[in-house]
């Protein structure tokens, strides 16, 4: 029956929270089960991908504080990848509605493999009609400097997870900037090591707490003026 309950709308929120938790707490068929049950029943696609996002961000403080192994991160970042999977074809469908179109050359810097977050944010950027060169995991500076001049992105965003590549995020940075003088892209920074100072310390024009966070960045920097052209 779809009687209509007054805590109807608390139960959806109290969803939510359970399904960061399923997620938080590794249990995939659950998590995998209950994101499906929520999509059929018409929740927001972007509103669930959250969920996950903040499951993730639970596993890593975790994983920081011993509670979780390697071992866990492996099973998390399995669980996002399904997740997305089945989220992808809806994420697809929103982008009708949104009127960005821009370019974002991507990629994790060098010394640096993770490219979980990466691979959301590219995937959210194309949900939302961004043209995406993802360069992959570990790139030297100087090929983000010859990617954008090839490529002329509007945007160029550098995943960083380990705080010991902070140093290679800077030269990279400070690359583009002498290099492309004033043609340089805006450069938007996102990774767990990273916060509002050591964007500044990098020299970033910006940085994303997560993929959504980043996604609404980018919709920020290709805002109305770009839309009128």
């Amino acid at each position: 029956s779809n009687d209509e309950h007054p805590q109807a709308i608390s139960s959806h929120a109290e969803r939510l929270e359970g399904l960061v938790t399923l997620a938080a707490e590794l249990r995939e068929k659950e998590s995998l089960a209950e994101l499906e049950a929520l999509l059929d029943e018409g929740g927001d696609p972007l509103e669930l991908l959250e969920c996950f996002i903040k499951g993730m961000r639970l596993v890593g403080e975790y994983f920081e504080q011993g509670r979780y192994y390697i071992s866990g991160l492996i099973v998390a970042g399995e669980i996002v990848r399904l997740a997305t999977e089945i989220l992808e074809p809806h994420l697809a469908s929103l982008e009708v509605e949104s009127k960005h179109d821009g370019k974002v050359l991507l990629g994790t810097i060098q010394g640096d493999i993770h490219d979980l977050g990466k691979n959301l944010f590219a995937i959210l950027l194309k949900c939302h009609r961004f043209e995406v060169i993802d360069l992959g995991v570990d790139v030297p500076p100087n090929v983000f400097l010859e990617q954008a001049r090839l490529h002329k992105p509007d945007i160029i965003g550098i995943s960083c997870i380990l705080t010991n590549s902070i140093t290679n995020l800077r030269l990279t940075i400070e690359l583009l900037k002498t290099e492309l003088g004033e043609n340089v892209p805006s450069v938007l920074i996102g990774g767990t090591c990273l916060d509002a100072h050591v964007s500044e310390l990098v020299g970033a024009d910006h940085w994303g707490m997560d993929a959504v966070d980043g996604l609404r960045i980018c919709q920020k920097l290709m805002g109305p003026a770009k839309n009128e052209l």
